[in-house]
């Protein structure tokens, strides 16, 4: 990946990180958890075209997740013009979308995705991109319309410090991520044995996109995190989670150690220069 240098965008993350903490075991997670969250190094002025068509957009993400009831929604507000700064996208428009976890209710979706506009207001304030995952929701936007266009970039992943060989383990693995590789649409929860896992593609992508988007997020499971008792993998366009029992990232004692004191911030590059943080507890 092609790794950006930028002290302030790391200094936030981080900050952001070791602020949030952790949510409870996986039945019981609050939606709100923090999981990654990522900003442009590049800023736009205030009082320009692209800060009132950015501030219309956030807004009609935030209203559009109470009044509809919708898991996903994507916006554009503006057009035209050019960029108010050299180094600006040559357009003031403004694109974003938010999804929510296919299993929330319309009310729990509404609450998250209204809490992720505003951190991420405040956590990439200025930024002509952004985005930020929570446990429940996710909400991005850039002055590039990325809205819909096929993109398997690795936005965070991260692997359990635990592992195990032992073969119901592993063959309860297998079978979780051979089921979540076939969840060619929406979001899907599997189980077999002691393991749990859960996958979804953003509300924009088509069948065959997010099936490819999905094999390369189990494949990245498999090869980087090997026997790790849990591990996520957050492409830009969907992502794969799986855990054994009592092995749940947000709220066990394996991996308390590494959500905190053991994070390492690496800026790398993700669509038109965002810049994300990821977390990597692999050990």
């Amino acid at each position: 990946m092609h790794l950006l240098g930028s002290r302030a965008v790391v200094a936030a993350a981080v900050v952001l990180v070791l602020n949030l903490g952790t949510a409870p075991p996986a039945a019981d997670a609050a939606t709100g958890t923090f999981i990654y969250a990522g900003c442009s190094p590049s800023r736009y002025s205030p009082n320009t075209a692209f800060e009132s068509n950015l501030n219309s957009l956030l807004s009609s993400i935030a209203s559009t997740a109470s009044s509809s009831g919708a898991a996903y929604n994507s916006f554009t507000a503006g057009g035209g013009g050019a960029g108010p700064e050299p180094e600006a996208p040559n357009t003031a428009a403004a694109y974003g979308l938010y999804q929510c976890r296919g299993d929330l209710s319309p009310g729990d979706c509404e609450s998250c995705v209204r809490e992720t506009v505003a951190r991420l207001g405040a956590v990439c304030a200025n930024a002509y991109a952004a985005s930020l995952q929570a446990d429940g929701c996710y909400v991005r936007y850039d002055a590039a319309n990325f809205i819909g266009r096929a993109d398997t970039t690795t936005a965070y992943r991260k692997c359990s410090a635990s592992t195990s060989r032992d073969g119901a383990f592993l063959s309860g693995r297998d079978g979780v991520l051979g089921e979540l590789q076939d969840a060619a649409a929406g979001y899907r929860l599997s189980t077999s044995g002691t393991v749990q896992g859960v996958a979804q593609c953003l509300g924009d992508v088509a069948a065959s996109d997010c099936a490819a988007c999905l094999a390369e997020a189990v494949g990245q499971l498999k090869g980087a995190c090997g026997t790790a008792l849990a591990a996520d993998v957050y492409l830009a366009q969907c992502y794969v989670r799986y855990w054994a029992n009592g092995y749940y990232f947000r709220g066990n004692s394996d991996n308390s150690g590494d959500d905190v004191g053991r994070t390492v911030a690496i800026i790398i590059g993700i669509l038109a220069g965002l810049a994300v943080l990821v977390e990597n507890a692999i050990q």
